[in-house]
């Protein structure tokens, strides 16, 4: 029942109590109106309408900033409704134009269309059901009923193009690719040299080496093959940093989202490893399906604080091919090196992108000389980890989010070279 039938219940009870104190029949007579009007509602037959819902959304996968188009079909097979409040509710965070709500009829064999448009940021957003408020054109009764009607958005991270880069994995597959594969065989890479062999092509004869030593030598060359290359996403809340507007793990899986493309549009065999609250493992694959669901679990990635996972001692290396090529996106802690160490003991090549979190928490810090102080004591011992890494072997690029990935990338592998 609704705030208007209880006024009206209530002022035809005050009547019919003030009539038998006063003992006043005008009272009892003016409360019978407003009596048989509070009582409607119990003899009067309720309504069964009889609900179909469809949700339609086109695309149901995009990119962050990107409309999606909704269109909610609610038809009603049942008996009319004198008036009915339709609303379909959405997920937080997601920015709406359009018109998600309803009020007025609902004849029998109607169908009422919402039609509107979200955007979201990256993630993944759920709709339910829609709720669905019965009433009468008196105001006296009201029923709510929610009408199923589910639907998943998945707003997936953007991914930047990425420049040329070389990685090394002590194996590779045997299928051509652009990885250098420590073999000879066909390719464009200078190998090595050895005598003639019949048969060998004539156009890899080193004719300047042959004068020398008075025989033909031929050029070798070595084969570009592809490789298994497996991305570790740090999720753990403990590496977060966050402002009113940024957040220094979304600036992670982009990297993380940039790396998989790139890695699957070379050929290789990419697998995503997200580790935070539990250990989220997309198995390994190739081409544009693959790369789909590893958006999509980018999309879904949430930062976690399971005990266990504090350290990446938990990392499950049986997970990565031996000898492979691994990739892991961390803004990284002192504690992290011992962990990592072994991770390159066990033969594995180690790729580390590391978002730089002192740049990104700089201008959060209040504006004075314990700043700069704080800064150049959290920088050296910054540098001091990454200088351990490098010394095990790994490939460490340091990241300022505020500049392009690539030129990361690039301004480390021109720094390893050195």
């Amino acid at each position: 029942m609704t705030g208007s039938w209880s006024l009206v219940a209530a002022l035809a009870l005050l009547l019919v109590l003030a009539g038998l104190v006063l003992r006043n029949g005008a009272l009892l007579a003016m409360a019978l109106p407003y009596l048989l009007f509070s009582l409607q509602p119990f003899w009067q037959n309720r309504p069964r309408p009889a609900w179909k819902a469809k949700r339609e959304l086109e695309p149901d996968s995009l990119m962050g900033g990107q409309p999606c188009a909704i269109k909610v079909e609610l038809a009603n097979g049942g008996e009319d409704l004198e008036e009915i409040f339709l609303t379909d509710p959405l997920p937080p965070d997601v920015k709406v134009e359009g018109n998600t709500e309803y009020h007025g009829p609902f004849m029998a064999g109607r169908v009422e269309t919402l039609s509107y448009t979200v955007r979201g940021v990256r993630g993944k957003y759920e709709f339910g059901e829609m709720s669905v408020t019965i009433g009468d054109l008196l105001g006296l009764r009201r029923e709510e009923e929610n009408i199923p009607c589910s639907g998943t958005l998945s707003v997936l991270p953007a991914a930047d193009h990425l420049e040329r880069m070389k990685i090394s994995p002590r194996r590779t597959r045997v299928f051509t690719g652009m990885i250098r594969s420590r073999e000879s065989g066909a390719g464009v890479e200078f190998f090595g040299t050895r005598g003639y062999v019949a048969g060998d092509p004539l156009a890899h004869l080193n004719w300047k080496a042959g004068a020398r030593w008075d025989l033909l030598i031929t050029n070798l060359f070595e084969q570009e093959r592809i490789a298994d290359v497996g991305i570790i996403l740090d999720a753990r809340s403990i590496m977060e940093i966050k402002t009113e507007e940024d957040s220094l793990f979304e600036h992670s899986v982009r990297a993380a989202a940039s790396l998989a493309q790139y890695f699957l549009g070379e050929g290789n065999r990419v697998g995503l490893l997200i580790y935070g609250n539990h250990i989220e493992w997309t198995y390994p694959g190739y081409g544009k399906q693959q790369r789909a669901r590893i958006l999509a679990a980018l999309a879904g990635a949430e930062l976690g604080e399971h005990a266990v996972f504090k350290e990446f001692g938990s990392l499950p290396t049986r997970l990565f091919p031996a000898e492979s090529q691994v990739v892991l996106i961390s803004p990284l802690r002192g504690e992290d090196v011992v962990s990592l160490r072994y991770l390159r003991g066990l033969g594995y090549r180690v790729l580390i992108v590391s978002p730089d979190p002192l740049s990104f928490e700089k201008w959060l810090l209040p504006q004075d000389g314990f700043r700069e102080l704080a800064e150049s004591i959290a920088r050296m011992e910054r540098e001091a980890t990454l200088a351990k890494l490098r010394r095990s072997g790994a490939q460490v690029v340091d990241w300022d989010v505020t500049g392009p990935l690539w030129l990361a990338l690039k301004s480390g592998a021109a720094e390893r070279r050195r």
